[in-house]
């Protein structure tokens, strides 16, 4: 084991990842994980020499979370860290091969009591690598793994010999959980309890009539992944819609899920959770750790209201949501949220790379993160993710409480109401899911 450097306290976020592991995870259920496919000539002693590089630029890629009653970080000196290579070249399906050891990967539990960081190499051909990053989700989230891809690149780059300008991170994650902790004490905790508890008093956890308790066939996964797509000229429309009232994607696509759960719920009053990057200060931009705060989205309308209206709606309060983001939901008095039955996440929408492209989720790398989607931790997430020119939409659901049949027309119809959105985004919402698409 590395030296201890020194300790410190857990953020709030990483305490909470923790209840979430304690009630409702499994071993693997906080599992995060970075891809690289490598192309051409591959030197193996440069690959180990920036894993090491990487895990001293950041220091969570060598923190460790002792286990006992009050959760702590402790921070090692820089070490060598073992890369080991998996060479399945020679089988009859390489990729095939490949795609089950990134899925035993992800499945298998990151000790981050050990060591919160688990690199392999996985050779496909001579010049056809895939280097594998599983990490404990207490150092790292989607906007980290994003940087991880990134700086291990052009630490490799530099490696073999070439120039690399790389950013430096201006802190490191214990001094942003230092500065969270001031953030969320006296004033500035009371005024973000108060917006929250303002901005939630009276609402109501979705209900979906299609959720209910069912057997899971002998066999079968217990999650359900379904993913359509969104073309090309309707993503581009979609974007014009977007920059038409001023905002982005994420409160138009959030908009068109909220017409959707008004169609099949018949609520006006919706609330869905979200996470949210949670890196308003600018000295973390190139930090990496566990930042993403969950947030609650709350929206109400009536049946007259237009997608026009309702994505006017969405981006005010994304944008409000974005400048009390410091406090996370489950920090709120329990019964904010007290209509309903369920948990306040079990229902969670999210536009992946919305803040920060995600340079290692394109093409074949976005096929190899399938494994990711056995272990969720929500009863219903619904993602949407920029991929070209297009969009994915993509849910992934509790096969225990959703029908596979369901889900699969879920999807279909929030395409659907994405192309008659763009089609004419001024049709109620009562009317818009019976729209002509032209």
């Amino acid at each position: 084991m590395a030296q201890l450097v020194r300790e410190e306290p857990a953020s709030v976020g990483q305490r909470l990842l923790a209840l979430m592991d304690h009630y409702r995870g499994r071993d693997s259920a906080l599992n995060e994980q970075v891809l690289w496919r490598l192309r051409g000539p591959y030197d193996h002693e440069a690959m180990t020499r920036a894993v090491a590089a990487l895990t001293a630029r950041h220091e969570p890629l060598r923190t460790t979370y002792p286990r006992g009653r009050r959760m702590r970080q402790q921070i090692h000196e820089p070490r060598p860290v073992p890369v080991p290579v998996t060479d399945v070249s020679a089988e009859a399906d390489p990729a095939a091969a490949a795609r089950e050891i990134v899925a035993t990967e992800v499945a298998g539990g990151v000790d981050a009591s050990v060591w919160p960081l688990r690199p392999r190499v996985v050779r496909l051909d001579p010049e056809h690598h895939l280097v594998v990053l599983t990490l404990h989700h207490y150092c790292s989230d989607d906007y980290s793994n994003a940087l991880l891809a990134r700086d291990l690149r052009a630490l490799y780059a530099a490696e073999t010999g070439e120039t690399v300008d790389l950013p430096a991170p201006q802190w490191q994650y214990a001094q942003w959980a230092r500065w969270q902790a001031e953030q969320l004490s006296g004033a500035n905790l009371e005024r973000l309890t108060d917006y929250w508890t303002g901005k939630l008093s009276g609402a109501r956890l979705v209900e979906l009539p299609a959720r209910r308790r069912r057997p899971v066939p002998e066999g079968e996964p217990p999650w359900i992944s379904v993913e359509h797509y969104v073309d090309a000229e309707t993503t581009a429309a979609l974007r014009q819609l977007a920059r038409r009232h001023r905002t982005t994607l994420f409160p138009v696509t959030l908009a068109v899920f909220y017409a959707l759960l008004y169609a099949e719920t018949g609520a006006d009053d919706l609330t869905v959770a979200s996470l949210f990057a949670n890196r308003g200060q600018p000295q973390v931009r190139d930090t990496v750790g566990f930042f993403a705060s969950m947030v609650l989205l709350r929206e109400r309308f009536t049946p007259d209201t237009t997608l026009s209206d309702l994505i006017a709606q969405a981006r005010t309060t994304v944008m409000d949501a974005m400048r009390h983001q410091d406090l996370p939901h489950q920090l709120l008095p329990p019964d904010t949220v007290a209509g309903g039955t369920g948990r306040t996440d079990d229902v969670l929408f999210q536009l992946l790379g919305s803040l920060m492209t995600r340079a290692d989720m394109a093409g074949e790398e976005l096929d190899d993160m399938e494994a990711q989607l056995e272990r969720r931790r929500f009863a219903l997430e619904f993602v949407v993710v920029p991929q070209g020119d297009q969009l994915s939409a993509l849910l992934l659901c509790s096969r225990a409480e959703f029908d596979p049949l369901w889900a699969d027309t879920f999807v279909r119809d929030y395409v659907t109401l994405v192309r008659r959105a763009v089609a004419d985004a001024d049709v109620p919402l009562a009317r818009l899911r019976g729209a002509p698409v032209t």
